[in-house]
């Protein structure tokens, strides 16, 4: 993008000194409308100084002994677009009927594409809206992104990438705003193809200097004449000008675009990383393919193949990837997504903190993700988790405690019917509350944050207060959210020791939370080491503390709904 628009300021610039070769050499810029389709990107509209570009599709088999001197009459301008026109007199009866934006090409053009429009709203503010032919950008399944300025799509990796890019820059001098929409040469000459169509190319390259022209006086003519491109122009001592058509099809055939797309399809195409699993019927150490081919299932014959549900185990670490950014993956508690570009079906964690997942799963994943997970990929620490061989084995559901999930369920119930009291949290909220998988400190802290905005931040101060006078509480001008439930809870429960109790659970996560993500190291060493000896690990911790504050929250949901 920035060569095209780089390439296009070079040729509107007006030099500061010796602008007379400038001036006289409007038809270079011919040149770079013929020479730009072998680059990356091609121009569907350009305004700058100097520089006017604006191409519409029409139908390839209309080109043939097409009238030019009729074409190069006709124009179609920026904000052509579909009318309703009404058409009264001439000895006929009135006749409405829907007219598209190439109607002034004539019959054999008219159906063709308009691919850009540039739209005013009379009595709005600021500069007119440009839009897209929703053909082409359904088509190549685009959708625009405005912090982005461009129709963007996902890549085999989930990240967005620029396709239809716009740049619009305005200036305190009109004469150097800028317009520029361009989309990548390869996607738009197969559109071309299969639209059956070439592009038309309207095109005005004037150069003058605005402070010393006079007028077209004395000006020597330019004509230029080829099968695809033809223009007519001038040049004087005061500038010069060329103004013509050029036709552009599509430079890739149709079986070319066959054999790419049964090419992608291809599954032996597809790449496959190596993993060490264990062989879930020897229970052999095996370093093996997740290529479908190099596996087999149960309802195969039997064979010197390993099962594709032989399991494959992870550093913890593997997560932290998907953890960081939520708003490219979605992780769910047993499930990977990214952005629907590819999801890595079922995932637990072992006993020992590590990872699992099957050969068969890891198969399906982009060969730059089954890298990234072959990086962390490691020998068993221990066998399967309970949790794992009761769903994906036994096929049963799992009735274990889990307490992080029982935890957001409550949550969900007082989000679906909130009390007063009761600030609904969100399902995004929820869905970013994670356990810590790793020994890291930082990753321990963010999740303990997390489960406080969650539970903490859920109760409003001022309805609590009303529900504390309600129920014949004094209450004190400095009782925040945690004294006012204590008193809340003892008023209706009858006993202040289990109150505070209660309360406490709630309070030591908010207190966890102070020294962990605003405190000094020396204070989060300390409470890690606290956390690591009482429950092994920092995700033994966070049950625990999940636990506690479910508690709390069945109790006062309990007392005062």
């Amino acid at each position: 993008m920035a060569t095209v628009l780089e390439k296009l300021r070079a040729l509107a610039a007006l030099p500061q000194s010796n602008p007379g070769p400038w001036l006289a050499g409007a038809e270079e810029s011919v040149g770079f409308l013929k020479d730009h389709f072998q680059g990356e990107y091609t121009v569907l509209y350009a305004s700058l100084n100097a520089i006017y570009i604006h191409g519409v599709l029409v139908p390839e088999g209309a080109l043939k002994d097409v009238n030019r001197e009729e074409l190069a009459r006709e124009f179609v301008t920026p904000d052509a677009s579909w009318i309703i026109e009404h058409v009264s007199g001439g000895g006929e009866p009135d006749r409405v009927y829907l007219d598209p934006p190439l109607r002034r090409l004539g019959d054999r053009f008219k159906v063709g594409e308009k691919l850009v429009f540039i739209r005013s709203f009379p009595g709005r503010k600021g500069p007119p809206s440009i839009e897209i032919s929703q053909k082409l950008v359904h088509a190549l399944d685009l959708h625009f992104v405005e912090e982005r300025s461009a129709w963007c799509r996902l890549d085999d990796d989930g990240d967005i990438v620029d396709v239809i890019k716009i740049v619009r820059e305005y200036y305190d001098d009109w004469a150097q705003d800028v317009t520029l929409v361009t989309i990548p040469t390869k996607d738009f000459a197969e559109y071309m193809r299969l639209s059956g169509a070439a592009m038309l190319y309207f095109f005005d390259f004037t150069r003058t200097n605005p402070r010393s022209f006079a007028g077209w006086g004395n000006t020597s003519p330019i004509d230029f004449e080829a099968p695809d491109l033809f223009y007519h122009g001038g040049i004087s001592g005061q500038g010069s000008y060329v103004n013509g058509r050029m036709i552009v099809r599509p430079a890739v055939s149709y079986e070319s675009i066959v054999a790419e797309h049964m090419e992608r399809r291809n599954p032996t195409s597809r790449q496959y990383a190596t993993f060490k699993a264990i062989d879930l019927e020897t229970r052999q150490r095996i370093e093996v393919s997740a290529n479908p081919q190099d596996l087999r299932n149960y309802f195969q014959e039997k064979s010197d193949k390993p099962l594709e549900m032989s399991p494959v185990f992870f550093k913890a670490e593997v997560l932290q990837r998907y953890k960081s950014d939520a708003d490219k993956y979605d992780l769910e508690d047993r499930s990977i997504t990214c952005r629907g570009a590819w999801s890595l079906r079922t995932f637990d964690i072992s006993d020992q903190g590590q990872v699992t997942t099957y050969l068969r799963y890891l198969g399906e994943l982009p060969y730059k993700e089954q890298l990234y997970w072959q990086s962390f990929n490691e020998w068993p620490k221990a066998w399967l988790a309970e949790r794992t061989i009761t769903t994906d084995f036994k096929g049963e559901f799992y009735v274990g405690e889990d307490p992080l999930n029982e935890l957001k369920s409550s949550i969900r119930g007082l989000d679906e019917a909130p009390p007063v009291w009761w600030q609904p949290r969100g399902e995004e909220l929820r869905k970013a509350v994670r356990y810590p998988v790793t020994s890291s400190q930082s990753e321990w802290g963010n999740e303990v944050l997390a489960l406080d905005q969650l539970a903490n931040e859920g109760f409003l101060i001022a309805p609590l207060r009303k529900v504390a006078e309600t129920l014949g509480v004094v209450v004190e001008p400095s009782w925040r959210s945690f004294k006012l439930l204590e008193e809340c809870l003892a008023k209706r429960g009858g006993d202040a020791v289990d109150a505070k109790a209660l309360v406490d659970h709630l309070r030591r996560l908010r207190e966890l939370r102070n020294h962990l993500k605003g405190h000094a190291s020396a204070k989060k060493q300390e409470l890690a080491k606290e956390a690591l000896a009482k429950f092994g690990s920092f995700r033994g911790h966070y049950e625990a503390l999940c636990n506690d504050v479910h508690e709390s929250l069945r109790a006062i949901k309990a007392v005062l709904s």
